[in-house]
């Protein structure tokens, strides 16, 4: 029986080596001791094809999101589908060594240069302030939010991921749910080395259509992974700001979500 592929051509260099080496090498790695995290097979790959080279990944059959989760409704179609998977998966992606990850060659050092730091987004977001205020964001919010960002995270675990953790990215398998769309990018929007809460507020942001998914989000959240409220308090103001920031340029029309969910966070409304 022949395996169908889908076929993804790299946007980077780091991308390709991301989804060629990195990927076989974390399920060769990990892949039958997750819970419930499927990592996506990669069949084949050609580093000539493209101008980053192709990656041929196994195309999984099983439940897809594209259709009720979009721009346009937030996740408001789910219900509170996919609430405590993603948890689990966070649960799993935990347990993956990220110093192994990053000593990797030839691609750790890259991913390394792109992971997540604090201080580094604390001076990109002081350096942004113009554009916080654009969006909505008054003088007295952005110092709130700049303080309590400032004091870091309890939870200091860090965790790699596809970056882009959201219901659209996920195949939903029998007893397996995979994670696709592994990638490489630069800045603090989406990382693939990341501190968890900030992985866990990424997929929650994503959801403002959708409260009753988010407080049992944060419910499974509470009850499985060492996340308390404040951290992903803090976790959500970063990726609120970051998400508008993104949509500012391309979708400026979505930011007045993503600015509520900053408000929302910073009144600490939705984390108990």
């Amino acid at each position: 029986m022949t395996t169908m592929e889908y076929v993804k051509r790299a946007g980077s260099v780091e991308e390709f080596l991301v989804c060629s080496e990195l990927l076989p090498a974390l399920r060769k790695r990990y892949g039958t001791t997750f819970v419930l995290l499927e990592i996506p097979e990669v069949l084949r790959s050609e580093r000539n094809v493209g101008p980053h080279g192709t990656v041929y990944f196994r195309d999984y059959d099983g439940e897809k999101y594209n259709g009720r989760w979009n721009e346009g409704n937030g996740g408001g179609s789910l219900g509170t589908e996919l609430s405590f998977e993603m948890v689990q998966m966070l649960r799993d992606l935990q347990t993956i060594d990220v110093d192994w990850l990053l000593s990797v060659h030839p691609v750790g050092e890259k991913v390394r240069q792109s992971a997540f730091a604090l201080q580094g987004w604390l001076s990109s977001f002081q350096e942004r302030k113009t554009l916080a205020l654009s969006m909505g964001i008054s003088d007295i919010e952005f110092a709130q939010a700049e303080e309590a960002i400032s004091g870091g995270f309890q939870l200091k675990c860090r965790i790699v991921s596809n970056g882009d953790f959201y219901p659209r990215n996920l195949i939903k398998l029998p007893n397996r749910v995979v994670l696709v769309d592994w990638g490489y990018w630069t800045g603090y929007r989406a990382c693939f080395v990341d501190y968890l809460v900030n992985v866990a507020a990424f997929g929650f942001i994503h959801m403002w259509g959708n409260g009753l998914w988010q407080k049992e989000f944060v419910r499974h959240l509470n009850g499985t992974v060492d996340v308390s409220s404040d951290d992903l308090r803090k976790a959500v103001l970063i990726k609120s700001f970051e998400q508008a920031a993104f949509w500012q340029r391309c979708a400026p029309q979505l930011v007045p979500s993503q600015v509520h969910l900053f408000k929302m966070a910073l009144k600490n409304e939705g984390f108990g």
